[in-house]
């Protein structure tokens, strides 16, 4: 973890370069899906996340740090770090937003779940690539705990879904094990919950996943007037991605975790 000094100064840093079109997503009932934040029209949750409901076994609690929108520079940005080569500006904003978010906000995730990280991952790409995925390299050096790897699947018919196939855990997890899984994007999460699933095999007791950003279609239905209601949101690195409000505290609190056990 970070110093207290260098966690203002980034704050400072990445409000200063991309406050004014990066938003923190809205966690209100009905109005945003209670698992992935996008909008949704009087339902607790959209139609993707209620989908995936038909597995035992998804992530306890998803946590996006912002939105992408797509041909918007929120949009830009997700491609742009994992470029080849990268756009060494969107790297960095990533990597800013992923620092921060780990240094402040992990210990959230343990509070609502009433059990500290012990473990992390991150999402590999589906199929299986070859050479280390982006976001692995941003945050191998500030991930809490021990990592367990993931090994993608190099043969996969339908990427999107939901399938603890995709992913095999590297070794196994000791009892009440939490691994935090990270992710870059988030556009029906059939990645991360298939990671998810992949852990509870592996033997996790807690799975939270961070999620960069969750893409939002702003054609799509009322999608473009949410976007412009959030204008007016400047980012704040300190807006809890887990309870959508400030940071829980450490009595424990559960009423914004969204749980499936």
């Amino acid at each position: 973890m970070i110093t207290p000094e260098a966690e203002a100064r980034l704050r400072t840093a990445l409000v200063s370069a991309a406050g004014g079109y990066l938003r923190n997503p809205l966690r209100q009932a009905n109005v945003t899906c209670a698992v992935c934040t996008t909008p949704v029209d009087g339902f607790r949750c959209c139609f993707s996340c209620n989908a995936h409901r038909v597995h035992a076994g998804l992530a306890d609690a998803v946590a996006p740090l912002t939105y992408a929108v797509g041909l918007r520079q929120s949009g830009y940005i997700m491609r742009g770090y994992k470029a080849k080569p990268p756009v060494e500006e969107h790297r960095r904003i990533v990597a800013m937003l992923l620092i921060l978010a780990l240094s402040t906000h992990t210990g959230c995730a343990g509070v609502l779940l009433n059990a500290p990280v012990t473990h992390w991952t991150t999402v590999p790409s589906l199929p299986a690539r070859s050479g280390e995925h982006p976001l692995h390299q941003l945050v191998k050096g500030t991930a809490p705990g021990t990592e367990i790897p993931l090994v993608a699947s190099p043969n996969v018919a339908d990427p999107r879904s939901v399938n603890p196939d995709h992913y095999t855990a590297h070794g196994l997890l000791p009892r009440g094990s939490h691994v935090l899984v990270m992710d870059d994007t988030w556009a029906r999460g059939g990645h991360a919950q298939s990671a998810a699933l992949a852990l509870r095999r592996a033997g996790a007791a807690r799975v939270s996943v961070l999620v960069v950003a969750r893409w939002i279609n702003e054609g799509f239905a009322d999608n473009r007037k949410f976007l412009v209601d959030l204008a007016d949101r400047d980012f704040d690195p300190l807006f809890c991605p887990w309870t959508g409000e400030t940071c829980p505290d450490f009595e424990g609190r559960h009423d914004r975790a969204t749980t499936y056990v």
